[in-house]
């Protein structure tokens, strides 16, 4: 079972921090956490992802929807903790310029 968890960076961003595996079965409850931070008027996202253990394409799917409407607001998404195997899937993808990662 995936949890989500947001936060606040001593910066005033917000963070969200996923655990578990994130897949079709969990999006709804991944965007409702992602729109926790939109709500709180943070314009930049940090995405803790170092607790995931499978990513699918809807997972991806829902990085990229909420990367978008932060963009929209001028803000920035940046993906922190990325496990091997969420970077792998990135990369295959061609979703890993999409998005400022680190390991």
């Amino acid at each position: 079972m995936p949890e989500f968890t947001t936060g606040v960076t001593p910066e005033g961003g917000c963070t969200l921090t996923v655990s578990g595996e994130v897949d079709i079965a969990c999006v709804e409850e991944f965007l409702a956490a992602a729109r926790d931070c939109v709500d709180s008027a943070a314009t930049d996202v940090e995405i803790d992802l170092g607790g995931v253990s499978f990513i699918d394409s809807s997972g991806l799917g829902t990085l990229v929807r909420i990367r978008n409407q932060i963009r929209e607001r001028g803000g920035k998404v940046r993906l922190t903790h990325v496990p091997e195997v969420v970077a792998r899937v990135l990369e295959v993808s061609g979703l890993a310029q999409a998005f400022e990662a680190e390991a």
